[in-house]
């Protein structure tokens, strides 16, 4: 999934992977991560989009390689986890 993160999961889908039915799956997200298998995945892009601000990608860019659908959508991600917006959040 990690390396996948610029494609559309759904919980459907990871539960397909897995074996497992989509209610216990996304139990044993609770159990072993603390959070929903959504919010994981969310996270997961937002630490590439970091990654990829810090090595000097535009900021759209980096929404898009990370699987956001464009970078408005990735800011209000960025903002809601981190309190800061992307722009500020790279600024020295």
């Amino acid at each position: 999934m990690n390396d996948n993160l610029h494609l559309p999961v759904s919980l459907e889908d990871l539960a397909e992977c897995t074996g497992r039915d989509k209610w216990s799956l996304s139990k044993d997200y609770w159990v072993f991560f603390g959070t929903s298998p959504h919010r994981y995945i969310t996270m997961r892009r937002l630490d590439r989009v970091k990654a990829s601000i810090l090595s000097g990608r535009p900021l759209s860019e980096a929404a898009l390689d990370a699987g956001f659908f464009d970078q408005s959508h990735m800011s209000r991600h960025f903002k809601n986890a981190f309190g800061i917006s992307p722009a500020r959040w790279c600024r020295p």
